[in-house]
This record gives structure tokens, sequence and C-alpha cells, in this order.
């Protein structure tokens, strides 16, 4: 992989990549950490094992940590072919969220979803390859 330099990613995607690093690290910290704090409002919080890092809770926090990892790393490598594949990871993880959440009847998080993915979409089609 070249490492060609980013004069072509415009400054907003850098930033918008930045605060959902942020936003994702700290969120799964403190689903790792305090998981009854950051989860109060799921349904399947009662059940057996919901807050269980062996399960669903685990597997989603890790893709997560490992999301924003990809991400900080593209961004402090500035690297625009890393960049574009951080957005794919983003709208496939996004969209697919979106789904689910629908799937669910969660449509807060759904909707959120689905504003990161036609952001992400958008931020994709912005940087010259």
């Amino acid at each position: 992989m070249t490492n060609h330099v980013t004069s072509s990613i415009p400054k907003w995607i850098k930033i918008y990549l930045w605060i959902t690093a942020f936003i994702t690290i700290s969120a799964s910290l403190a689903g790792y950490f305090k998981p009854d704090a950051l989860l109060e409002t799921w349904e399947a919080l009662l059940a057996t094992g919901a807050l269980s890092l062996a399960g669903p809770l685990g597997l989603f926090l890790s893709r997560n940590v490992a999301t924003a990892v990809v991400t900080a790393f593209a961004l402090v490598k500035n690297n625009h072919s890393m960049i574009k594949l951080v957005l794919l990871l983003r709208i496939v993880s996004d969209g697919f969220d979106l789904i689910n959440n629908l799937i669910a009847g969660n449509m807060p998080v759904a909707i959120m979803g689905g504003v990161m993915c036609l952001i992400e979409i958008f931020a994709f089609t912005k940087i010259k390859s």
C-alpha cells in the first residue's frame, strides 16, 4: 500500500472521524466498566447474562474498540486509502446498526445509524483516489 498524503481529504471528514472515534472508544470503555449505566434502557438488560462480555455485549464492544483504534491509526498515518477503508468499515457497521435497530424497533438508534451511514457514504465519495 502506498502512503498517499491526504491533500484530497476534506478537513470535515477528519473532524467527523476523530469525533466518532472518540465517542466510540468512550462508549465502549463505559460499556466495559459500567454496562448497566450505558445500557439502562436496553430491554434485554434483565435477561440472564445480558451484560456478559462473553456474549453479544462483548462482541459489540470489541467491534467498537477495534473500529475506533483503526480510525485513529488511519488518521494519524494521514493516508487517504486507509481513511477510505475506515469509511467503508463504518458504512457497513452503521448500515447494519440501522437495519438491526429497525428490526428491534429501536428508532432513535436506527435513525442515528442511518444518519451516520449517509454522512459516511457522502464522505467516501469526496475522497479522491
